[in-house]
């Protein structure tokens, strides 16, 4: 999901938290907002340059794998939605046969009835003039029974459309279901198959490292590429207003929950690998693959791409120069521009960006400086 394609549908309400007073601000802020992309754009476009051949590769594949997997989510769940309706149509079906049948046997013994009793009762009542008061409730008694009798054939005729209705709705159902079936099917076998080609790039990338010297090197460029990457949405972002009711993200110190529920691997200012030069500038958190990752507050997504290094990576912009970052995803669940709400989904954890084992990366900056996520956030949430 590049950032070019991710803003083509960048609406206003999205991007700005107050709505504009008037037609002159609102031109205003739609003119920030365009020239907000177009420099988020150029940030990906001069970090998608110093990748080599083999990190190209690894990013088409994880980025594949990320949106089949999201694709394949969506498809399971529309199935689960199919399956509910058609539960529903059968007992629709089941119900509308019942009332049928009680529909079918009141009309069979209104025609009995009428058919015992002939047209005897009507003939006596016209020719009785002896009584017009009796002959006038007769009258209006029989008039009843045929309007009955005509509600009664006209429910019976509707009954009959609705079950033809219904049988049609669960055979369209069925169609769509098994569509559905079919499209998880080639997506199952599509993530596959980008999984073996993801496993072949590893290992060829892991053998062009070689070294302890080459493996730390190429450590210190994806540090590099991230830092830069922080750096140059600091001077691309706008300063975008606190959402009214929401409270400022420096004042929750302490207070926010942590984005995933697991055990945390790597703490901030650990050793990060082999060499002890290297530190961890967040936390390393492991969870199973697919596990959703929410939002530890609310904010607007200024990125959602991968990136050396850190994979499938989102970054949340919360104002006053905050950020939270959130990477090696399986997939991102939310486009550039998009405002988000605390607690809300915006990934599943992956191992995307090289990682042998699934886990979310995740971290906190203020103005580019990295903090410690452990101060900010409740462990036990």
């Amino acid at each position: 999901m590049a950032i070019g394609m991710l803003a083509i549908g960048l609406s206003m309400g999205q991007v700005l938290a107050d709505e504009p007073e008037t037609a002159e601000q609102a031109r205003e802020q739609l003119q920030a907002t365009e020239a907000e992309i177009k420099q988020l754009r150029d940030v990906l476009k001069g970090l998608q340059q110093e990748m080599s051949g083999l990190q190209r590769e690894l990013q088409e594949s994880e980025s594949d794998i990320g949106r089949l997997q999201r694709e394949s989510r969506e498809l399971e769940q529309q199935i689960k939605d199919s399956e509910v309706r058609l539960q529903e149509l059968r007992q629709d079906n089941q119900r509308l046969q019942l009332a049928l049948e009680a529909q079918h046997e009141q009309i069979a013994r209104q025609a009995r009835a009428a058919y015992m009793a002939g047209d005897q009762d009507y003939l006596k009542v016209l020719l009785n003039q002896d009584d017009p008061a009796r002959m006038s409730r007769m009258l209006r008694y029989y008039q009843h029974v045929s309007q009955a009798r005509v509600r009664e054939l006209d429910q019976y005729r509707a009954t009959l459309n609705e079950i033809r209705e219904t049988r049609e709705a669960t055979v369209r159902q069925q169609q769509r279901l098994q569509g559905d079936r079919t499209q998880l099917q080639e997506r199952t076998a599509a993530v596959e198959q980008q999984q073996r080609q993801r496993s072949r790039l590893l290992t060829q990338l892991r053998e062009q490292e070689g070294s302890q010297t080459r493996r730390l090197e190429t450590q210190q460029a994806e540090r590099k590429a991230l830092n830069e990457l922080i750096d140059r949405l600091d001077q691309a972002i706008t300063s975008i207003p606190t959402p009214a009711g929401s409270l400022p993200f420096a004042e929750a110190k302490g207070k926010l929950p942590m984005p995933v529920k697991g055990e945390v691997k790597a703490r901030y200012g650990s050793q990060r690998g082999e060499d002890e030069r290297l530190r961890w500038d967040g936390l390393l958190i492991g969870a199973e693959e697919g596990t959703a990752v929410h939002a530890i507050h609310g904010g607007r997504v200024v990125f959602a791409e991968w990136l050396r290094g850190s994979g499938l990576l989102l970054i949340l912009d919360h104002g006053q120069g905050y950020l939270s970052l959130y990477g090696h995803n399986q997939s991102l669940l939310h486009e550039v521009g998009t405002w988000v709400q605390p607690g809300e989904a915006i990934a599943t954890v992956g191992s995307s960006g090289g990682q042998a084992v699934a886990g979310l990366y995740f971290a906190i900056r203020h103005q580019g400086r990295a903090l410690d996520p452990m101060a900010w956030c409740m462990l036990s949430s």
